[in-house]
This record gives C-alpha cells, structure tokens and sequence, in this order.
C-alpha cells in the first residue's frame, strides 16, 4: 500500500486514514454520545497537584488493588496534604411491622400474613430485678395479652 504524503490535503480527509488527536476529540465532544453530552452538561476542570501527600481511609485494610474506584471525599488538609474518606455504605431497609401491642416485657407486632408475633424486650437487670422476676413479669403479660388479643380478633 503505496502512502499519499500530500501536505496541502488535512489529515483524515480520506477514509481509513489516521487523523490528529485534537480533530478525533473534537468530533467526539459535538457528538451525541452520551459520555459527550454528560462533557458539555457539566464541564470538568483537570487538576493535577505534584508531590502531595494523600491519605486514604478505607474500610478495607491494605492496598487498593488496580482498577478499584471508591465512594467518597477528597479534604485538602493543608498546603501539600489531602486526605480521601470513603463513604460509609448504605445500608439496606429493614420491614418493620406494625406493632399492635406494646407493653414493659413483650411487644406484639402483625406479619403481613395476619400472624402475630410477640418478642420480648430487653431488660434492666438490677440486684432487685431478676431473671426470675422478668420471667415472671412476662408470663403474667402474655397471659394478659391473650385475653386481650381473642377479644379484638373476635370484633
């Protein structure tokens, strides 16, 4: 393949031809890619700070492996010193369910099947409250609860 070497025609006028970098960058930012669009919506500004110190505090120990990216916020601490936070994750929602009986030993909630479910609260135990006295406590309230319960239910 014999190369046409004509310095009066612009590089990349004919096809397969290579083109200059500053002409392929241009063409691509007026394009509709959506990386493009994303370029011109909001402009990004390069930085490039030499001889820094940069900490990282990661919920992992060790190196980062290459490639791996982080959710979080780069601090400028001082003149030559940043420090990079990674952001806590998010957590995932529990289901709470409705709570239709709330006393001092036993909460009873209704699953969405129409189930009830009673779950025990924690206790304060002190040398005049014992194990023995929330056991007592809480058999007294579930009976309590019982009665309670199949008069609602029967309404």
């Amino acid at each position: 393949m014999k190369k046409d070497f004509n310095s009066r025609r612009p590089a990349g006028s004919k096809k397969h031809e290579p083109k200059v970098m500053s002409v392929v960058m241009e063409e691509f930012f007026q394009s509709n890619e959506p990386l493009a669009a994303a370029f011109r919506h909001r402009k990004a500004y390069p930085n490039t700070e030499l001889g820094i110190d940069l900490k990282l505090l990661t919920r992992e120990p060790g190196r980062m492996r290459v490639g791996t990216s982080l959710n979080g916020v780069l601090a400028r601490d001082g003149k030559e010193h940043f420090t990079f936070r990674e952001a806590a994750p998010e957590r995932k929602s529990c289901k709470r369910y409705p709570l239709v009986y709330q006393g001092y030993c036993i909460n009873v909630t209704r699953r969405d099947d129409g189930k009830l479910c009673p779950h025990f609260r924690l206790p304060h135990y002190t040398k005049y409250y014992t194990f023995k006295d929330f056991c007592r406590e809480a058999a007294e309230e579930l009976l309590l609860i019982d009665g309670l319960l199949e008069e609602n239910m029967s309404e």
